[in-house]
């Protein structure tokens, strides 16, 4: 019976130190399609970023944005920001010289910072970074991410007013969506899945809101031990062959 897959990528698809795609996972991965079932990435990364991913897996479907945009085969259903008005509240109310942020206004991977301090605070360099101290946030379409130099212990300074929040490492607090769920509901939708042929993947608190009762839930070994409490199934590590197991186990492939 056909199944519908949704990954996770990062800690799921990659293995959790190296970020690289076990051999067996791309094995999983190319079998599952080769015998008909549908594959789709489920991810918070951006559109323009997940659709690279895509291609070097052979995955023709993608959630991405956190559950704010959708692509199938190429064409991409929606792509939305955080919500705008929000965004401006906690960009205007943050201290920037305490927590310099960059804002990614494109679907791409870049982000704009209005102070070298932002670069001098974070260390990752993953998305191109500009600094514009002209840069008016107040001015753009949409925005659809938020990094801010902050530590988890000063969380409460940061006025996120509703938006969401993950952490993209320890020094940067990062802002995006993390409803992965609206996505993979919009393809159900779409293609007249019942909840029974769902399975979803994946290993971070940002998978949490995909792990619904009415889904076939797979942790990662090396996932967050809140998001195994709520899953159906525990495999093993992404790093030892975690995906490959449970396509096994499940008899997919």
């Amino acid at each position: 019976m056909k199944k519908y897959f949704f990954f996770d990528i990062d800690g799921t698809l990659t293995t959790p130190l190296t970020a690289d795609y076990p051999e067996s996972t791309r094995a999983a991965v190319k079998e599952l399609i080769r015998r008909g079932h549908f594959v789709s990435l489920a991810t918070g990364r951006m559109q323009a970023d997940a659709l690279e991913v895509a291609r070097t897996l052979g995955i023709s479907a993608l959630v991405s944005d956190g559950g704010n945009a959708v692509t199938i085969d190429g064409k991409i259903l929606y792509d939305e920001g955080l919500p705008l008005s929000d965004c401006i509240r906690t960009l205007s109310d943050i201290d920037e010289e305490k927590h310099p942020w960059a804002a990614a206004p494109y679907n791409k991977k870049y982000r704009i910072t209005r102070t070298p301090l932002y670069l001098e605070k974070v260390k990752d360099r993953y998305y191109e970074t500009e600094v514009d101290p002209s840069f008016d946030f107040r001015k753009v379409s949409a925005i659809h991410k938020i990094f801010v130099a902050c530590s988890k212990q000063e969380k409460d300074d940061i006025p996120l007013y509703t938006l969401p929040h993950v952490w993209f490492s320890k020094d940067t607090m990062l802002i995006e969506p993390v409803h992965k769920e609206r996505g993979i509901m919009e393809i159900q939708k779409r293609f007249h899945i019942a909840d029974r042929d769902i399975v979803v993947f994946g290993d971070g608190m940002n998978d949490r809101s995909m792990f619904r009762r009415e889904w076939l839930r797979i942790a990662m070994g090396n996932a967050k031990p809140e998001l195994k409490a709520l899953a159906s199934y525990i495999t093993d590590r992404a790093d030892e062959n975690g995906i490959y197991n449970a396509c096994r186990h499940f008899g997919w492939i």
